[in-house]
Parts: structure tokens; C-alpha cells; sequence
């Protein structure tokens, strides 16, 4: 065999790894973050001053589970009048991310059924105001069905 032929089939087995590794890659599926975490990033300054007033709180919200459902317990005094929303964040799949507004009974307990959620690792954010004042909090939880 000469130089030339295993030039040329080298070259060709190049080539045809090449291509498979194109075609690999374009079958692959990309998550990112969030779909729009160029505008998320220009807002981060009220997220920061949302984290600091919820630091400052006396009390903080606590997150348990029983029984299939995540309950969420809110300080004495924001039993009412509390609005915003609660972000299930799956690191691992954004599109088994979760959200719903904030719907406190008198006791200041939310209760969520996770029958919709995927067991593993969850991020939850809650993102809520009270009297004007706006607050955030993110804590790792992870579901166990």
C-alpha cells in the first residue's frame, strides 16, 4: 500500500469521526439555567436586597414533609396579607420546574402536594412581600415519594 492510499483513508476515517461526533452533538439536549437569565440578571440587585431583608427577619420559613406533601410554615407575624409565588427549581430538568402563588390559611402553613413533582433534588424559592417590603429565600430539598 502506498503512502498516498493511507494518507487517504486516514484522512477519510478523520472525516467520518468528525461527522459522527456532529450528528452526536446535535442530538443532545441543552438545558440552560433559565430561558431568559439575561433580563434575571440585570433585576439580581432587588434579588439581593430581597435576600438581606429575609435574613433579617426574627423568624424564618420553615419547609418539612409529611405524609406526600411539602408544608411550608411562615413567621407569626406574616400570616396575612402575604403575596408572591414558590419556585420549584429541578437542577437537573428545567422542565420539571413547579410553580404557584402563595396561599397561607390562618395558621400561616401552605400546604403542597407533590404528587406532580419528581422525587430527587429540588431548589425552592419562595419570592414573596409583605407589608411593601419584599423578601427571598432558597433552601435544597429533597423529595422522597
Amino acid at each position: 500500500m502506498s503512502w498516498g492510499t493511507k494518507l487517504a483513508i486516514g484522512a477519510s476515517i478523520y472525516v467520518i469521526g468528525i461527522l459522527t461526533f456532529v450528528a452526536f452533538s446535535t442530538t443532545q439536549k441543552i438545558n440552560l439555567v433559565s430561558k431568559d437569565y439575561y433580563p434575571k440578571e440585570v433585576e439580581y440587585q432587588q434579588q439581593i436586597d430581597k435576600l438581606n431583608n429575609a435574613k433579617k427577619l426574627n423568624e424564618t420559613i420553615l419547609i418539612s414533609q409529611e405524609n406526600g406533601k411539602l408544608q411550608l410554615q411562615f413567621p407569626a407575624n406574616m400570616h396575612d396579607q402575604v403575596k408572591g409565588e414558590i419556585i420549584f427549581y429541578r437542577p437537573a430538568d428545567y422542565e420539571s420546574d413547579f410553580k404557584t402563588s402563595i396561599e397561607l390559611d390562618e395558621n400561616g402553613l401552605q400546604e403542597l402536594n407533590t404528587d406532580q413533582l419528581l422525587k430527587g433534588m429540588y431548589t425552592v424559592k419562595i419570592d414573596w412581600e409583605h407589608g411593601g417590603k419584599g423578601y427571598y429565600k432558597e433552601e435544597a430539598v429533597y423529595l422522597n415519594k
